[in-house]
């Protein structure tokens, strides 16, 4: 593995979601080693704390922001917390994110993968972009999965769903997903969120190709796969025993990443020098790589932005 070499972030900045553990908590521990000072967001106060620890022996700066993400009034209390107590972001990290194995609604109303993963996240970004350094870097988690997804714009304009709940997408394998709602396959498996999940994270390439088109000369916004992580907390949300089955394949060689791939990966794309200017893509771990068809559609990505913005009621033209 070759080595990772950030910039001097000392007097920077950087706001990372989801920082209680896995990818997002080691991402902030290296980007404190590189002397930023770290905004670690969470929902657990005390797991935040450990974090905070973590990125000040490494010689950062950090502090806890806590707030549920599957509250929209909480993600907006952050970005004014944000605000306050900073001058400017050098870095957003959009790290936050789950997956639930069944339908689920957040306290908006909205289904949770796609409050959670995608509408937070745009509402954060909306609340703090005027916020943003000059050369702010905005980083998105993704993930392979977005080949899956597909959205259907009725049902979300409709519903706040991205579609029916099932294994598969509703594209490319939509005969394969009839057949698991079907057969009750998608139930019994305890994988019946993972069709959500994919929509969530074809959203969040969506949003990066259509933010990096907005924003001005000199910031960028990219996004990345974390890799296949059994230790990244993923499988929390799946029900025992396919839970012990995800985190069994930790065992087999090769055949998996760490928590620190991820990490290092995310902290990559804040602040690696290789990246400047670079904006508008998509990564595996620290490889640029070619997004899905889907991911690629502009006028779906504009489409998904000005939806988004009315459900999360904000105008459409920013920023």
């Amino acid at each position: 593995m070759s080595e990772l070499t950030l910039r001097d972030m000392s007097g920077e900045t950087a706001l990372v979601t989801g920082a209680t553990s896995g990818i997002g908590r080691h991402a902030a521990v290296l980007l404190g080693r590189a002397g930023a000072r770290v905004l670690v967001h969470g929902r657990n106060e005390e797991a935040g704390a450990k974090t905070v620890q973590m990125v000040e022996d490494a010689g950062g700066e950090a502090s806890f922001h806590g707030a549920d993400f599957a509250d929209l009034d909480e993600v907006r209390a952050l970005a004014d917390e944000v605000r306050e107590e900073t001058d400017e972001l050098a870095v957003l990290a959009n790290n936050a994110g789950l997956t639930v194995t069944d339908y689920q609604e957040s306290k908006q109303g909205y289904e949770l993968h796609l409050a959670v993963n995608h509408l937070a996240t745009y509402l954060l970004t909306h609340d703090l972009v005027d916020h943003l350094a000059d050369e702010a870097r905005v980083v998105t988690t993704s993930s392979l999965a977005h080949r899956n997804g597909g959205i259907d714009f009725d049902t979300l304009a409709e519903e706040g769903s991205t579609g029916d709940m099932s294994i598969s997408g509703r594209s490319d394998m939509a005969l394969v997903s009839k057949l698991t709602r079907a057969t009750g396959l998608a139930r019994v498996s305890g994988l019946s969120g993972f069709s959500a999940y994919s929509d969530s994270k074809l959203a969040n390439v969506l949003f990066t190709r259509e933010l990096a088109a907005r924003l001005p000369a000199g910031q960028t916004a990219n996004c990345f796969h974390p890799g296949v992580i059994p230790g990244s907390g993923f499988a929390r949300g799946i029900p025992f025993p396919l839970s012990m089955g995800w985190e069994a394949v930790e065992l087999v060689p090769g055949v998996t990443d760490s928590v620190e791939d991820g990490g290092r990966a995310l902290a990559y794309l804040a602040a690696s020098p290789a990246l400047e200017g670079v904006t508008g893509q998509y990564f595996d771990q620290q490889r640029q790589r070619r997004p899905s068809r889907s991911a690629r559609d502009d006028e779906t990505a504009d489409r998904l932005w000005d939806l988004s913005a009315d459900l999360v009621g904000v105008d459409p033209d920013w920023p």
